[in-house]
């Protein structure tokens, strides 16, 4: 008893001399930026629970004993430390924590710390990407980065988007860039055969880490042969040492057509149409009905519902790591019956052996998805808006004394029902809301991306990894077109089956190997070699005079009365090996040499194997002693580079003369089908690059310019060749072409106030980038019929007559010709006549309006110049983000606006209110009198009209996402580890003088004809980690 006393008395006494050595240390925390102060930072006592933060005001005030260590923390900034003397005062400025300069960017079969890149990269957050509620990460890449343009030209579900990395690279061949996930090359576009099916879409957004965007040639040279249009690598999640992770998001939400068509009602459409047969010499057909049916209504959803759900489990030990998530998506379209179900499922797993010197591992991306389409042919009887927007307002939709319930023509029972009208609709149309009631237009993906892996670590400075993959895609198509009306009603029925299977197998060695002497003098060496084999088998079944719409689900056999099949087989394949090497002088000097020997099956013997090679350099000049002194500058590096790479995306067989089977009358034989060319050679295209990377004031504001400049070469065109030499098409393949693509690029990131209870982050981007056509075959241009490829031009540019306006006198259009002279046309003889600004009633001169000599290039297909600014808010638990994105400079022909001014007997855009009627009521001055059967003539049908082309810029409010994250301390009650909701809209609105539904409806290059209106979204959702 008396040693516990004691003891118990040694240890008051101890304590009370601890207590009489504490010191009461106040002071202020400041931003060593601006010299604000700093709330909430973190003041801890080294290896102790003891701690406090700062105020509002940064101030704080702690008791700590003589000699401790206090550690001031915040996030974003250096962390200090400081010793307690016999000051009772300690006042700390924190630096922003520029260690962002140093992480680590995923490049070619590697990974590079970002201070040490020489290419052009431009990185995206999987973060970023996942607070923006969306079914497929790569119509979320528009705005994320300078220099990448992504444009979905419709709002159909699942159709791919066409990404383009500093412009367009060929004429003929591929332009979309290489896609690598987790280091596999992987296929991309659209595999479905009756339904758009993105392949991209098998990819979960939520399941993405980081997304690397390789620009330059130093960056892609590696790449060799598949680098041409630029490569998107793809990093997924892995787990995170500690305790297993559980992650849960959904959303739910409804789309609708961002803007409807502005057609007339029915009582601007009696009024139109009475004019139109009156100025014809015909009888008005027309009779009112007061129905006003709103025929877009009856295709197009007003709040199309979508939901997505996805689970994950993750963790990771010393020697285990592993990610598995899984993924269920539900949406349907603006415009019925389009609709999308997903499953997907990924595992990623990693295990070392061996004292963690062995490395084994299995990625896998499986999915299973089933796209509902529909028939949206630009000039199709039964596509969807093409079909809709024509139809007479005063006639129903449906109606209960026919067989079907729908309004079909007694007479013409391919037709729909002319209701109270004396005459049925123009251009045969029929009730578009029966065709996608009863058709189908289906096709279901089932994939499987999977790839193993191993890495043996020789020395601490030598690395081996050999990876096998294999991509395979199996598309199922569906098409049955109903017997009595519509599409199939002509041959009683016609159903469709389709097998697409793409099959791609890669195998990839690559050795590794860095060193650093003397501190100063670091090298890296990658070494690879590469072999991809690509497969694709197509076979096709069918029928048509069905025996009985029982059968519609299937070919089933005995069901239908003419039987069709067909099939056929392709492949090709790539052997590579590449290297790159790094050097690093004291992190001041960077140099890097890349190169790729490819060998591919799609060219000759002769020219099969290519040579890519690529330099870069760079020099940190904010790490020179002539520097040290620029207080306000953090980081500065200037870096170039030059490289040469291909463009693989050419066809399986361009060089090879083709035969096909052939069927005549009852006889089967083989045709010739393409004549080869055993010269055939590589696109290839040389890429100059000159860049600057600078970071301001700590980090507060950082700086990215790249000035570019690709030239293609040995671009694949079409030679002519006389009819009497009998080359099929009259025609073979050759390389001839070049083209240029040069611009800059310009990346901010502000981070304007970072304060603990307020941060706002500003990115910004802007893209200026010029297409100019060098050569073509004979340096003859390449006339199609609403654009040009004509050298000096950007491929595709807006090519038609100048239209000028209205003959006031009467109602004539006017066209200026190639010498600046004006001629009319005349409405009522279809001819055209001399126009005279002086005497505009005078149309007794004839007079010519040649395709040859008239027409005009109004301007590039391409926008000119694109980029966007991102707005990131923090606000307490609230967190803000708006993207605001925007593009001009290029021109549209509105192809829809001139079948909307068409005068036929169809509904009409509301334009045609402002058409000239008299002298005395001339209207808008832009449109011309009406008078029916004479559309080809009036709108110049199936050219360019100046009278439709257009301007394409716009500005849109593309993303806007509130989310809000509860408290921890009342989410930890329940075992949630962090709990946030959110509110998101995407396509909210535009500033555009575009009079079509959206700018970026661009269909065909240049011309935006009959698109489903892009959607609108609304969508609320739940992040949760347990």
């Amino acid at each position: 008893m008396k040693k516990i006393c004691l003891i118990f008395a040694i240890l008051v006494f101890m304590g009370n001399v601890l207590v009489a050595q504490e010191r009461r240390i106040t002071g202020t925390v400041t931003d060593a930026v601006d010299g604000s102060t700093m709330p909430g930072v973190t003041i801890s006592v080294q290896g102790t629970t003891q701690g406090t933060i700062t105020d509002t005001n940064g101030r704080y005030e702690i008791l700590v004993a003589e000699g401790s260590t206090l550690v001031y923390s915040f996030i974003g900034m250096v962390t200090e430390r400081r010793i307690v003397g016999t000051e009772s005062v300690i006042n700390v400025s924190l630096s922003m924590d520029l260690a962002t300069l140093q992480e680590i960017v995923v490049v070619g079969y590697g990974v590079q710390r970002k201070r040490e890149v020489t290419g052009s990269i431009s990185s995206v957050s999987g973060e970023d990407l996942a607070r923006v509620a969306a079914p497929s990460f790569d119509t979320q890449l528009a705005g994320r980065a300078a220099g990448v343009q992504v444009a979905t030209g419709s709002g159909v579900l699942g159709e791919a988007p066409n990404i383009n990395i500093r412009g367009v690279g060929s004429i003929t061949s591929g332009t979309q860039p290489l896609i690598v996930v987790d280091g596999v090359p992987i296929i991309s576009g659209d595999v479905g055969r009756y339904a758009a099916a993105n392949a991209l879409g098998d990819i979960n957004p939520q399941d993405i880490e980081s997304i690397e965007i390789l620009k330059d040639g130093s960056a892609t040279a590696i790449y060799g042969s598949r680098a041409a249009n630029g490569v998107i690598l793809i990093t997924t999640k892995r787990g995170k040492v500690g305790a297993l992770q559980v992650n849960y998001n959904n959303y739910f939400g409804i789309a609708q057509p961002v803007n409807l068509f502005d057609l007339t009602n029915e009582t601007q459409w009696l009024t139109l149409t009475e004019e139109m047969f009156v100025n014809a010499g015909a009888a008005n057909p027309t009779v009112a009905t007061g129905l006003n049916t709103d025929w877009q209504r009856a295709v197009l959803r007003t709040a199309a519902f979508q939901q997505d759900h996805n689970i994950s489990l993750s963790g990771a030990t010393e020697q285990t790591n592993y990610f598995f998530s899984m993924g269920y998506t539900n949406q349907e379209g603006v415009t019925r019956p389009n609709a999308m179900e997903r499953f997907t499922f990924r595992s990623n797993l990693d295990q070392k052996f061996l004292n963690n010197k062995v490395t084994v591992g299995a990625n896998a991306n499986l999915s299973r998805a089933q796209y509902n389409g529909l028939n949206t042919g630009e000039n199709s009887l039964s596509g969807n808006v093409f079909n809709a927007i024509r139809q007479l307002p005063n006639t129903p939709i449906y109606n209960a004394d026919h067989p079907t319930g729908y309004n079909i023509d007694e007479i013409a029972v391919n037709l729909v029902g002319r209701g109270a009208n004396t005459r049925g609709i123009d251009d045969n149309l029929p009730n578009i809301r029966y065709v996608i009631d009863h058709n189908m237009n289906n096709s279901k993906v089932s994939r499987a991306t999977i790839s193993t892996f191993g890495m043996i670590e020789f020395l601490p400075t030598l690395f081996f990894r050999t990876q096998l993959a294999a991509d395979i895609a199996m598309s199922e198509g569906h098409m049955y077109w109903d017997p009595f009306h519509g599409d199939g009603a002509s041959v009683n029925g016609r159903i469709y089956n389709t097998m697409d299977n793409y099959n791609r197998w890669n195998v990839q060695n690559v050795l590794t190997y860095m060193e650093t002497f003397a501190d100063v003098h670091s090298i890296n060496l990658t070494l690879v070699s590469e072999v991809q084999k690509q497969r694709y088998n197509y076979f096709f079944s069918g029928g048509t005079d069905l025996s009985d719409v029982f059968f519609r689900h299937n070919v089933i056999g005995g069901s239908y009365g003419t039987q069709l099949s067909t099939g056929s087989m392709s492949e090709n394949g790539i052997i590579s090996y590449a290297g790159r090497f790094n050097y690093n002088y004291d992190d001041r000097f960077f140099f890097q040499f890349s190169s790729r020997y490819d060998g591919l099956s799609a060219l000759p013997e002769v020219n099969k194997w290519g040579f890519f090679p690529g330099a870069s350099v760079g020099w940190t000049l904010s790490r020179e002693a002539f520097m040290q002194n620029v207080d306000w500058l953090s980081d500065l590096k200037i870096r170039a580079s030059y490289a040469e790479v291909g463009n693989s995306s050419i066809g399986n067989y361009p060089y090879l003369g083709l035969y096909s089977g052939v069927r005549y009358a009852d006889y089967t034989g083989i045709g010739f089908t393409q004549m080869g060319n055993d010269q055939l050679k590589w696109e290839t295209s040389k890429k100059w690059d000159i860049g600057v990377d600078a970071t301001l004031f700590e980090g507060r504001y950082i700086f990215t310019y790249d000035f570019f400049l690709d030239d293609q070469d040995g671009l694949i065109l079409d030679v002519p060749t006389p009819p009497s030499m009998g080359i099929p098409g009259n025609r073979y393949a050759a390389n001839i072409g070049s083209l240029r693509n040069q611009g800059h690029e310009f990346s901010v990131t502000a981070n304007l106030i970072r304060n603990v209870g307020f941060t706002w982050a500003v990115d910004a981007n802007l893209t200026f980038v010029r297409n100019e056509i060098n050569t073509l075959v004979d340096d003859q241009p390449i006339t199609l019929d609403y654009t040009i490829i004509d050298i000096g031009e950007s491929i595709r540019s807006v090519y038609g007559f100048d239209y000028v306006g209205v003959n006031p006198a009467n109602g004539n259009p006017i066209y200026r010709k190639g010498d600046g002279t004006y001629v009319q046309g005349n409405i009522a003889t279809q001819n055209y006549r001399v126009y005279d600004p002086n005497n505009p009633g005078d149309i007794s001169q004839p007079g010519v309006l040649s395709a040859a000599d008239d027409k005009i290039v109004f301007g590039p297909s391409l926008p000119t110049y694109y980029g966007a600014i991102n707005n990131r808010i923090t606000w307490g638990n609230f967190d803000f983000s708006a993207m605001i994105r925007y593009s001009g400079g290029n021109f549209l022909m509105n192809r829809t606006r001139a079948d909307l001014t068409a005068n036929s007997y169809t509904n009409f855009g509301s334009e045609m209110m402002g058409r000239w009627v008299s002298a005395e009521e001339p209207g808008d001055g832009w449109t011309p009198k009406m008078w029916h059967g004479r559309t080809n003539f009036i709108n110049i049908q199936g050219q360019t009209n100046g009278r439709f082309v257009e301007k394409a810029d716009f500005i849109k409010l593309q993303n806007l996402v509130v989310g809000y994250t509860l408290p921890k301390q009342l989410t930890m009650r329940y075992g949630i580890e962090r709990m946030r909701v959110f509110a998101a809209g995407s396509d909210l609105f535009m500033i555009t003088d575009y009079t079509g539904i959206d700018p970026e409806m661009d269909r065909f290059g240049g011309v935006d004809w009959n698109g489903t209106p892009r959607q609108r979204t609304f969508t609320f959702g739940l992040n949760m980690s347990l």
